[in-house]
């Protein structure tokens, strides 16, 4: 019977109040105020310091709640983790199921977690979050959108993919600058294309353009045609001969990677498993 009290305990220190901590438990204040004293008993101290001016902990009490909270965390997690969950139907794009979802799905395999749609262009899922046709999703570069709610998930520095017949492989880093010396591999469209195309052209550079999907350009390099860019989630989980992976001094290309959905408790729920991987 301890284990429920410490609950209470806890909820009744977030709360900063009896009032808020029984509607918040479902209790009447009486019993919580009744359960509090029982709990002082049997610890043989007290836990609160109650007057006019609300509930206050003591030293004791502060002591106890710091080491109590995160074991409670923890243990509501885990249960909420094997409860039943509604579908959630996730949004992705090919390269983030290929090099980012798999990471955890460990983490998600007893969520009722399903990836109901693919999009080239993770912006093309905003419209179907906001038709309730996806529940969630990740989205390059958005970092908000009308009636849904979103949080940066994570920031990805693009790599560049050199051969390694080019004179640009002996260095440890390289600049933009120098990778305009070999042909450009970009993909067609999309923002890493725009900020290539708007470099070389603010800079006045007349080099070679070779246009292909993502995942044909390192393919590409290895074969010594030029140099491409890769974000480094993907590096770091692929390899190829003939290419070596620099970074780029400065970071001048990043992306913002949002992490959408239509509900705060799932945005929550669902941030809480993408950061909590031990991989």
């Amino acid at each position: 019977m301890l284990l429920h009290k410490l609950k209470y305990f806890i909820e009744v220190t977030r709360q900063k109040s009896f009032t808020r901590a029984a509607e918040s438990l479902y209790v009447s204040q009486p019993a919580l105020s009744k359960q509090m004293k029982q709990l002082e008993e049997e610890l043989g101290f007290l836990v609160f310091n109650r007057s006019v001016r609300g509930v206050e902990l003591t030293e004791k009490g502060r002591a106890l709640y710091t080491d109590l909270l995160p074991l409670f965390t923890k243990i509501d997690q885990t249960i909420h983790q094997y409860l039943h969950h509604d579908k959630i139907r996730f949004g992705s794009t090919p390269f983030l199921s290929s090099y980012f979802l798999h990471n955890y799905y460990d983490k998600l395999q007893y969520t009722n977690f399903h990836v109901t749609v693919i999009k080239d262009d993770s912006k093309d899922l905003l419209p179907l979050l906001q038709a309730r046709e996806i529940d969630a999703a990740i989205i390059q570069g958005v970092p908000s959108s009308p009636q849904l709610y979103s949080t940066l998930l994570f920031q990805d520095d693009f790599l560049a993919a050199v051969p390694v017949s080019s004179p640009l492989a002996a260095y440890e880093e390289i600049t933009l600058e120098q990778c305009m010396s070999e042909t450009q591999i970009i993909p067609p469209a999309g923002p890493l294309a725009k900020q290539i195309q708007e470099y070389r052209r603010n800079r006045n550079f007349k080099g070679n353009i070779l246009e292909t999907h993502y995942h044909a350009m390192a393919g590409f390099v290895s074969l010594g045609i030029g140099v491409a860019y890769l974000p480094e989630i993907m590096v770091k989980q692929i390899e190829f001969k003939g290419v070596v992976f620099l970074p780029i001094k400065d970071k001048p290309l990043t992306r913002n990677m949002y992490l959408y959905a239509v509900t705060p408790s799932m945005l929550e729920f669902l941030l809480g498993k993408f950061h909590n991987n031990d991989s």
